[in-house]
């Protein structure tokens, strides 16, 4: 056992209520808990961290989730115990140390080093009997000699706590004997198993000493697995999102390269017709022809009007002048849904994950023409405190 830093933090009755009748705790719930912290508190982090090497051995051990009961035990061994008033809450029948008394009452001298000494030297002197008797049983499970006072304090009197504590528990054994709980001479092992049934205190110790398995963390392994369970269901979703949502990106990629092929060839179009109307501007101005002048020059500035797209009536505009307004729109709200695109911020990587998946796709585009486009359509389009909306700034 490792001694602790500071004595164990009294925990809040609140606190107590909420996790005393939990089925199982996570490591890092244990520890917090051990402190006097809630799991819930917005510090909580900063209380665990100089914690943080001892909760990464024990989940590299293995060790997730486990009973209450485990964790007051492991704490005791590692170093950051449990205050006595999670024992009394979480074990309120046991485990009886002497005199009746409860263990967490006792501890600090149950688990001293002089306690400790004289129960290995009685573990290596009495665990491989065939048998024990009632009263070799009762005495070794006080840490006694057998038929001795010699204890972990030396020789202890024939009276006191644990004197009243030995006659208590062998009239106790004198019943379980005569109705048939455990035999006059039994093994080690069930000797053990029945002192621990009866609330009394046995030591991991004595339990290996007999060939039995380690109590504390005994139950773990239905515990773990349906904590590995749960992490697992909940990684398979985390993947099955994240795979949506890639599939979801390619799509709006392939939609947002072929708008861009589709813009580039309405903007060689356009160019194509800017050369058009310079040609029948110089043709008026060559003719000499006055505004106004002929029903021919009326046509030629409707048609030069049209092309610019200068129109006074909706009706006027071009097929082509609208499909170009609508790619426009289409591959700006196709940049905002699927790559959050804000024309506000300074160095957008937006443009540059556009025109990689173009060159991907077999159709490159500059970064800087993707990024002119974009910007173009914001500011034709779409009203500034809409981009407030969208995006807030925090």
């Amino acid at each position: 056992m490792k001694a602790s830093v500071s004595p164990p933090a009294q925990p809040t009755e609140r606190l107590m209520q909420a996790w005393i009748y939990q089925n199982s705790w996570t490591t890092q719930f244990a520890l917090l808990l051990a402190l006097g912290v809630s799991p819930d508190a917005e510090d909580a982090e900063d209380h665990i961290a100089p914690l943080a090497l001892l909760l990464e051995r024990t989940t590299g051990d293995g060790i997730r989730s486990g009973r209450p009961i485990d964790w007051l035990w492991w704490g005791e061994r590692n170093g950051v115990p449990f205050h006595s008033d999670w024992w009394m809450a979480i074990t309120p029948q046991g485990p009886i140390g002497f005199d009746g008394q409860h263990f967490a009452l006792l501890r600090d001298e149950m688990l001293s080093d002089a306690f400790l000494q004289h129960e290995r030297r009685l573990i290596t002197k009495w665990a491989r009997k065939p048998y024990w008797t009632p009263r070799e049983a009762i005495d070794l499970s006080l840490n006694f000699g057998p038929f001795t006072t010699d204890s972990w304090r030396g020789q202890e009197p024939e009276f006191g706590d644990t004197i009243r504590e030995r006659d208590d528990r062998f009239r106790t054994s004198e019943r379980a004997v005569e109705a048939g709980d455990i035999s006059e001479k039994a093994a080690p092992k069930d000797y053990v198993l029945w002192l621990d049934k009866c609330g009394y205190i046995v030591s991991e110790a004595w339990r290996r000493a007999v060939g039995l398995e380690s109590k504390v963390f005994g139950h773990m392994e239905q515990a773990q697995l349906a904590t590995l369970l749960e992490e697992n269901a909940q990684l398979r979703q985390n993947l099955e999102n994240l795979a949506t949502k890639t599939d979801a990106q390619d799509d709006v990629q392939r939609q947002l390269a072929t708008l861009g092929d589709e813009n580039e060839n309405l903007r060689r179009q356009l160019v194509e017709q800017e050369k058009t109307i310079r040609g029948f501007e110089e043709q008026a101005l060559q003719s000499g022809i006055e505004s106004n002048s002929s029903e021919d020059i009326k046509e030629l500035k409707k048609r030069i009007r049209l092309l610019h797209g200068e129109r006074a009536n909706y009706n006027e505009v071009g097929a082509l002048t609208r499909r170009v307004e609508f790619l426009e729109i289409i591959l700006l709200a196709a940049a905002v849904d699927g790559h959050s695109y804000d024309p506000r911020a300074g160095k957008s990587p937006i443009p540059k994950e556009i025109a990689d998946k173009a060159t991907a796709l077999g159709n490159p585009i500059a970064q800087s023409t993707v990024r002119k486009y974009l910007q173009e359509s914001s500011t034709k389009h779409i009203e500034p405190g809409v981009w407030e909306v969208i995006f807030p700034k925090k």
